[in-house]
């Protein structure tokens, strides 16, 4: 197995750039709603009013730890593109995937995107990237047609990123759902295409963070197809339910692509004061020993 320094976790007043900022194609977005506190809390998301939850302290672990892989306190939440030959696409790309379905990577999705923009007032944008089985519209009370991913990788110059964003009102978070091409996923995803698409993307909002909900690795291949273009990769694994050579084959076909992969161990019953943080190699070793 290659190496890598994965996560092991359990898992501000709105101005003038809410939304995305007016320097950035999501103030241009073609639709805008106003977040559902109610639906989402009911759902157990991450909401305004619950920043001392044991959810909020989860996540911002979570989130500590992958700014600091993605370096972005350094480049500063302000840091605008350099021009001509200086110019060095941010790394702001995070994909969230699993081994295999209901293991809780869009639930991951949903409440680091609403965290990162309601807590720390970092602008992010959130795809939802698994095709055969979207469902972050679903979870925000919105409507699924229209434009989105899959449009935009299978018509790049016809459909403009601004017709698939959805602008959120009070805070600087925006949504692209699946779009309408979702049966020619793998296809579009395995496109050079789709690759140069994202780097677009990344450069089009190079003070934004944008998460990608891809489908579980072992499922289907879209995951895998995405692993390369992406600069972070957190992978969601259900505590005492997900077999771990399955988990070990997933990682594996990921690693092929892709070395920046943390972990994030959802539903695990431990102590409240406890927070540990380890990587897959580390599992290896101590399994050896045993």
């Amino acid at each position: 197995m290659k190496q890598m320094s994965p996560i092991v976790h359990r898992a501000s007043a709105p101005d003038d750039t809410a939304g995305g900022g007016a320097d950035t194609p999501i103030a241009e977005a073609a639709a805008s709603f106003d977040l559902n506190k109610e639906l989402l809390a009911s759902q157990g998301f991450f909401t305004p009013q619950g920043p001392s939850s044991r959810l909020a302290l989860e996540l911002r672990a979570i989130k500590r730890r992958l700014l600091r892989r993605l370096d972005y306190k350094k480049r500063g939440q302000r840091r605008r593109p350099a021009s001509g030959a200086s110019r060095k696409r941010p790394r702001n790309l995070i994909m969230v995937t699993s081994t295999r379905p209901a293991e809780g990577k869009t639930f991951t999705s949903i409440n680091l995107a609403l965290s990162l923009a309601i807590e720390d007032n970092i602008g992010t944008v959130l795809v939802d990237a698994d095709a055969p089985r979207p469902k972050v519209m679903k979870h925000f009370g919105l409507d699924a047609g229209g434009m989105g991913f899959t449009d935009l990788l299978a018509r790049p110059s016809d459909v403009h990123v601004r017709e698939a964003l959805r602008r959120e009102h009070t805070h600087k978070l925006a949504l692209i759902g699946e779009g309408t091409e979702r049966a020619r996923s793998t296809e579009l995803y395995s496109r050079d295409e789709a690759g140069v698409f994202l780097k677009d993307l990344s450069a089009r909002f190079p003070d934004r963070l944008i998460i990608l909900d891809a489908p579980p690795v072992l499922a289907t291949p879209e995951a895998a197809l995405l692993a390369p273009h992406v600069d972070e990769i957190i992978f969601v694994v259900e505590a005492n339910e997900t077999p771990e050579p399955a988990v070990a084959t997933a990682i594996d076909e990921l690693l092929d692509a892709n070395d920046r992969i943390s972990l994030v161990l959802n539903r695990a019953l431990v102590a409240e004061n406890v927070i540990h943080y380890g990587s897959y190699d580390e599992y290896y070793d101590k399994a050896d020993r045993d």
